[in-house]
């Protein structure tokens, strides 16, 4: 049998493009790169802040 070219690769993911950083194919799923989005944003970095200081007077 031929194999079809118009076919997509299984394997190949979905791509990525992070702020920064070049478009990369990854099988990460939409939250997790959401996740890593909102950690490196103002935002993210502001609820790491409080985290810490609830942390340390609790």
């Amino acid at each position: 049998m031929f194999e079809r070219a118009n076919l997509k690769a299984m394997s190949q993911g979905r791509s990525v493009k992070l702020p920064g950083k070049t478009a990369q194919h990854s099988d990460a799923k939409p939250v997790e790169i959401a996740r890593k989005l909102r950690a490196k944003s103002e935002l993210g970095r502001r609820e790491t802040k409080l985290a810490a200081a609830e942390a340390k007077i609790g």
